[in-house]
């Protein structure tokens, strides 16, 4: 289910929301040891992996969809495995450091996802993963005042079954991982100022995940006052984000 919300939308992501998630990148980085092996799982489009190459990092992306896989792989000018969380196409144990920014808030079943990760991490290797909290993002907040004012039809958003959801949280992440068998070494939040033109937003709000499902959920005349209400907004908006990031160890035998 939450996987399917990211086909065909890969490039439309890349001018939009891409620059939002690599806003973590530098978080993420911090943890992760020099020169080491690692595995960028759901890469995306491949920002954070083209980081991590150019730290010095042995990277190897995997990604389920392949316009992104396409994407990553221009990017950082490697091949790029076919595959997602739980069942990576990695040997048990084969990569030091395992990141999945944000991921486990977009499978169908994070439990097993952890698993996944834990799996694919040498012993005393790290595990790190980031997802958005249970407060609704700034975006969120802007789109839908704009839906309301438009009149537009509020759909739900998809969500898990609640016995595979989990709290969104730095305690909700970690407990998640501590139940995949991963020690938790860092819980808490990080928080940096995201920039993006109006019309690369416009891009990715109305077609990439469940910004897309409420899009497409309305009448072409809601969309049309939607948009006009959203061409008052500026060139360019600013927004303030935080987002859950935990680091986790495998245990040595």
């Amino acid at each position: 289910m939450a996987e399917t919300l990211w086909r065909d939308v890969a490039s439309d992501y890349d001018r939009s929301f891409a620059s939002l998630c690599a806003g973590s990148g530098p978080a993420l980085l911090d943890r992760v040891p020099p020169r080491s092996g690692v595995v960028d799982v759901g890469s995306g489009s491949g920002h954070l992996t083209a980081a991590l190459a150019a730290a010095g990092h042995r990277v190897i992306a995997v990604e389920p969809d392949p316009q992104m896989r396409a994407l990553t792989g221009s990017r950082v000018g490697a091949p790029v495995l076919a595959g997602g969380l739980p069942d990576l196409p990695l040997a048990a144990g084969s990569v030091d450091v395992a990141v999945a920014n944000f991921v486990l808030n977009h499978v169908d079943d994070p439990r097993a996802g952890a698993r996944g990760l834990a799996r694919v991490t040498a012993p005393g290797g790290r595990v790190l993963a980031t997802i958005w909290g249970s407060t609704p993002p700034p975006q969120a907040v802007l789109w839908g005042g704009l839906l309301d004012r438009a009149g537009a039809e509020r759909t739900p958003a998809p969500r898990l079954p609640a016995d595979r959801d989990f709290d969104r949280s730095p305690r909700g992440l970690a407990g998640i991982l501590t139940e995949a068998g991963l020690a938790v070494t860092h819980l808490g939040t990080e928080a940096w100022e995201w920039r993006v033109r109006a019309e690369d937003l416009w891009a990715g709000l109305t077609s990439v995940g469940n910004f897309g499902i409420a899009w497409r959920a309305q009448s072409v005349e809601v969309q049309q006052r939607v948009r006009a209400a959203y061409d008052t907004v500026g060139d360019e908006l600013v927004f303030d984000v935080e987002c859950v990031l935990v680091e986790a160890r495998v245990p040595r035998a």
